[in-house]
């Protein structure tokens, strides 16, 4: 049962079942249409010798028709020599005598008579006594007779042999055997017996032969992945085939090359939430040291020491934060709330939130929106959003550059718009740096673009990046927008 469970098993039996059923099928319909074939031959040969007999016992007919005139008349009855008759016309004389019996005399004419079985149908004594020739049923014919084809004419006793307005004095029988026609049916079966084990073994040879070709690269993809599975992953894959297997193969070193990348990106990350959890720890640790040891004496150093430590307890909460919405996000475990949203205090919001690192910076961050609607859905996550987006528009920014905020709704949707003055994102990076733990300084942890394109599309829409007009990068947030009823009535959700 585990063989016949196999890839091999399987191709074998596929590669010969429709062989032999073709082989079977074949054998099938040729034996049959020789025997067709034979049948047909054998109908015609049938139908040339009842013509041949015909013209035989006709002329026959005439003959014997003189002789039995000229003895009815006191003539001299000249004898013609059966055995020699039959011996011309390969076949055998009787004579049924039907009239006057005893007034002919079958030895007289040296004649077999023959005794037939009832009654000749009316239509064929109709036939014999106009003067033609007709087949004997073989219902009328003696056992003897039962394969032959049997012809009779009537004899008339006339100087030509032929009626004269009476009725026949005898019957002329002439019977010959069945034309035999040998059917190559039976050599045929006894030909194909030995093709169809010849074919049989050709076509387990070819399965085999095939099977192998086929299963060999399957072998090779399944130690290529339990060696990927070991960590070894230089695997090397035939990924310039054309077929199917090389599809297999291309995509297996696709998947090689993105889990390289994830466990590169695994280590990174790793290393670099430990920079970053390890720097407010220590920060924490040294405050907490030099307030224990009364280092700091007044009350300034204290205050500054416990403001210090509030700064970096933040800094750690929010990056615990940040993971564990990635996690919830990537799981698909993330929850929304469907509140009232006025985008244009969401938006100045955020540009007066991260408006203090952007002053350190004299960087100048404008607001651009308008008059925008109260919507419906989550506050909090769009102000999460829009702020990774700021924040990293502040990080690239160069000092004395500038970061310009705009929105607009219409047709359903909202899109936010985040402009900067900084060096801008390559086209060949604008795909890794949403990934998570991506960064291309090596700073951070790279988890806010990441984050803000999660929540996007689990908000129903997108994060995209483009060029800016000032010469930077772009980010343009779209949102579905569902507007809150301002009649006075329940705030409900479409």
């Amino acid at each position: 049962m585990l063989l016949l469970r196999s890839l091999r098993a399987r191709l074998l039996i596929i590669g010969i079942v429709p062989v032999l059923v073709a082989l079977l099928v074949t054998s099938v319909l040729v034996v049959r249409s020789v025997n067709s074939f034979s049948e047909s031959q054998r109908q015609e040969k049938r139908a040339q010798q009842v013509v041949e007999l015909e013209r035989i016992v006709t002329g026959l007919s005439r003959v014997y028709g003189r002789m039995i005139g000229r003895v009815v008349l006191g003539g001299k009855n000249d004898l013609l020599a059966r055995a020699d008759i039959e011996a011309a016309v390969d076949g055998h004389l009787f004579v049924v005598v039907t009239r006057l019996p005893g007034l002919i005399d079958p030895a007289a004419l040296d004649l077999e008579p023959l005794l037939l079985r009832g009654t000749l149908p009316k239509q064929l004594i109709g036939s014999i006594n106009k003067g033609l020739p007709v087949v004997i049923p073989r219902a009328n014919l003696p056992r003897e007779l039962q394969h032959d084809v049997v012809i009779g004419r009537g004899m008339f006793a006339t100087t030509t042999g032929d009626p004269a307005g009476g009725a026949p004095f005898a019957l002329l029988v002439l019977g010959r055997p069945v034309a035999e026609v040998v059917s190559p049916a039976g050599a045929i079966r006894r030909a194909l017996i030995p093709a169809f084990a010849i074919g049989t073994a050709v076509a387990i040879i070819l399965a085999l032969l095939l099977g192998l070709r086929l299963v060999r690269p399957l072998r090779r993809l399944a130690a290529a992945a339990r060696a990927v599975a070991r960590g070894d992953e230089d695997v090397p894959l035939n990924t310039t085939r054309a077929d199917e297997i090389g599809m297999v193969n291309r995509a297996f070193e696709d998947m090689t090359v993105r889990l390289a990348e994830a466990r590169d990106t695994e280590r990174l990350f790793l290393m670099r939430v430990s920079h970053e959890l390890r720097t407010p720890l220590t920060a924490i640790r040294n405050q907490v040291d030099a307030l224990v040891d009364g280092i700091f004496d007044d009350d300034a150093s204290r205050s500054t020491a416990y403001a210090a430590i509030t700064a970096e307890s933040a800094r750690l909460n929010r990056l615990v934060g940040d993971l564990l919405d990635l996690a919830r996000l990537q799981a698909k475990r993330f929850g929304m709330e469907a509140d009232e949203v006025d985008l244009n205090v969401l938006l100045d919001q955020v540009v007066t939130g991260q408006g203090g690192d952007a002053r350190d910076r004299d960087i100048v961050i404008s607001l651009q929106a308008g008059a925008l609607p109260v919507i419906i859905g989550d506050g909090d996550r769009i102000l999460q959003i829009v702020s990774n987006l700021v924040r990293n528009a502040i990080r690239w920014t160069p000092d004395a550059g500038s970061i310009t905020v705009s929105a607009l709704a219409e047709a359903g949707r909202v899109w936010i718009t985040v402009d900067d003055s900084g060096p801008g994102i390559p086209l060949d990076k604008r795909v890794s740096i949403f990934r998570a733990f991506y960064t291309e300084d090596g700073a951070g942890t790279g988890l806010g673009l990441a984050i803000a394109r999660e929540l996007a599309v689990v908000m129903g829409g997108s994060v995209v990046v483009g060029d800016s007009p000032h010469g930077g990068a772009r980010f343009v947030v779209e949102l579905p927008c569902v507007r809150a009823r301002t009649d006075g009535a329940a705030v409900t959700q479409v």
